[in-house]
């Protein structure tokens, strides 16, 4: 079944229509309410995308108007998003967890028209801000609505009421109206506007065509075998272009079954029951893992079971027992077996993206059955550049081009792209889109590198390389990650802009601090004491020289300073992709820095 071989243009809707020639009544769509799974199939998406863009006649809305959305991942999220472009609006996703003056500034700045609602405390967000959302009349609840507050200038529906989510419409009525309607769908036409979340400064609205989104899913196809017997399980949020087009559009047109998360807190319960065989990931979940396996066999009594369990962990370190051994054969049969069966046990491999996996947590994970395929992208580039083929998977990199995408690295090893992939641009916001698109290239703002194989390593981001007092130039990231490799350690953000050595603040995990404190006798009566103890700072400056081995001695973090709040979304530190805002961080926590460097 090789949907992508279509006469004419390259757009979403044509594809699906295509599809539903194929797998019409199979359930493709999976939600768990309760203890059971409902499924939900084309079908019943083709019938209630047809009753939604209905309804936005009605509503008066024309093609190129903006549709906004903020909710969790769901089959309503695929229905809103395939009647967005059937009808010719351009969806707005916004992450859930956005702040008040971040929506009203993406609405506003987008100019919606509409927007859909998962829960009520996002409802209650948007009535919060009711008057000053300027060109926002409709606002539908993928929940029921029993009593409708009287908001001045907008009306609120309720989903249920006004798409039919079962008992279709007679489908030959339904195919054709939306065969009329995809007629009228152009390659080039803006599908979506993706704000990205931004590190610094105010968000921007990243244009995406159908033929970018279209030529992207096309192009990870050829290097993914993705098929009908796939199961994906959907955690990472469609607001963000990476799931979006790898975890949906990706796992739709390939056939596969797509199961949503209920949250990631339900994710270790959930994978045994979906049993998935791909998920899209972020390397904070590998790093969770994988910290957490180390930890394991602490509340294990000692005996057999717990030494063969800490012989297996300590051989997966090393990696130096060949997979072909009887002793290896041993350790899988005992231990690694087990833990993939708590991954559901069909796991065929990870695809991580959204930030660097650490090279050792990836070969770690490898030598236990576990495979992870990293990969390399941009909202604006639709977004995956890269990934590593599953016949040759290098980690380290993020693996060579996709097909169709051109890669080179400037004079100052910055990566760029060229392609179909590449966004329209930046809306209502030329001259930022002529400062990153110079003569068809893309200017990432990445530094990287491209080995003999063709194969991509990022080394960092270019904005993110600070110059010591002394003239050399550091990336953060590789230091970054290898202090999360300590299992106490949630979070971190290395600096040393213009200063003589490079420090860092390091937000502990509280239970894994207070565990490594007791096992190396540091005494304390209360958690907080723990922040000035000068024998546990010193335990963890020796954790730290350790990781940092094989860098060069400027790059090495000297000094380090323990935060007690969690860097979060809602603090102002984390981007909603869960980036660093660095130079917010550097702001919050000036004092903190000023005092690694006194007394030099």
């Amino acid at each position: 079944m090789d949907l992508f071989e279509l006469n004419g243009t390259r757009t979403l809707t044509g594809l699906l229509l295509k599809y539903s020639g194929h797998s019409i009544s199979r359930n493709v769509f999976f939600s768990k309410s309760g203890e059971r799974y409902t499924g939900r199939s084309i079908e019943n998406l083709l019938s209630s995308v047809y009753d939604l863009c209905g309804r936005f006649r009605e509503w008066g809305l024309k093609k190129g108007d903006r549709a906004a959305i903020i909710s969790d991942n769901r089959f309503e999220w695929a229905v809103f998003d395939f009647a967005c472009m059937f009808s010719g609006l351009i969806s707005v996703p916004l992450y859930p967890s956005l702040e008040v003056s971040q929506i009203r500034y993406i609405i506003n700045d987008s100019g919606s028209r509409v927007c859909f609602v998962s829960g009520k405390h996002l409802l209650d967000k948007i009535i919060s801000i009711s008057g000053e959302l300027n060109e926002l009349h409709e606002i539908v609840c993928f929940f029921p609505v029993s009593e409708i507050p009287a908001i001045p200038n907008l009306r609120l529906h309720s989903f249920e009421n006004i798409v039919r989510l079962s008992n279709p419409e007679s489908m030959g009525i339904v195919i054709n109206e939306l065969n009329a309607l995809s007629a009228d769908v152009d390659e080039n036409d803006v599908l979506t506007i993706i704000y990205t979340s931004g590190t610094t400064g105010v968000p921007k609205g990243v244009m995406l065509t159908h033929k970018n989104l279209y030529s992207n899913v096309e192009s990870c196809r050829k290097v993914l075998p993705i098929t009908e017997e796939d199961n994906f399980l959907s955690y990472l949020p469609y607001s963000h272009s990476y799931e979006r087009t790898a975890g949906y559009y990706l796992a739709l047109f390939s056939g596969s079954r797509i199961f949503y998360a209920q949250n990631i807190e339900t994710l270790t319960s959930q994978m045994p029951e979906v049993k998935p065989t791909i998920m899209m990931t972020v390397p904070r979940l590998l790093d969770k893992i994988y910290n957490r396996l180390l930890r394991s066999s602490d509340d294990m009594p000692s005996g057999l079971k717990k030494k063969l369990f800490e012989n297996a962990v300590s051989m997966a370190l090393e990696r130096t027992v060949s997979k072909s051994s009887l002793k290896w054969k041993i350790a899988d049969a005992l231990v690694y077996s087990k833990i993939r069966e708590k991954t559901g046990g069909r796991l065929r491999f990870f695809v991580s993206g959204g930030g660097a996996l650490n090279k050792n947590i990836g070969e770690f994970f490898e030598y236990i059955g576990i495979r992870t395929l990293e990969g390399y992208g941009l909202t604006e580039t639709s977004p995956v550049i890269s990934v590593n083929p599953l016949e040759k998977n290098k980690y380290g990199t993020v693996g060579p081009p996709l097909y169709g995408v051109s890669v080179r690295l400037s004079d100052e090893n910055e990566i760029l792209v060229k392609g179909d992939l590449l966004m329209k641009g930046y809306y209502k916001d030329e001259v930022s889109t002529a400062a990153i698109i110079k003569d068809g290239w893309l200017f990432t703002g990445d530094i990287g590198e491209i080995d003999e194989d063709g194969y991509i390593r990022i080394t960092d981001r270019k904005k993110s390389l600070f110059k010591t007092s002394g003239g050399k130039y550091v990336a953060p990231g590789p230091l970054e990650d290898l202090i999360m490799t300590l299992p106490y350690a949630e979070s971190a953000m290395v600096t040393g802009d213009g200063r003589m050595y490079v420090t860092a603040l390091i937000v502990p995990q509280r239970n894994e601090l207070l565990i490594f404190a007791a096992k190396n006798g540091v005494h304390f009566n209360e958690y907080e004491d723990l922040f000035g103890n000068a024998r546990l700072h010193e335990l963890i400056q020796k954790d730290i020289d350790r990781v940092q081995k094989s860098i060069s001695g400027y790059e090495r973090v000297r000094k380090f300073t323990l935060i007690r709040e969690p860097f979060s979304i809602e603090g102002g530190e984390l981007t909603p992709t869960l980036k660093v805002k660095r130079k917010f961080v550097e702001k919050k926590y000036s004092d903190e820095i000023g005092k690694m460097y006194l007394n030099v």
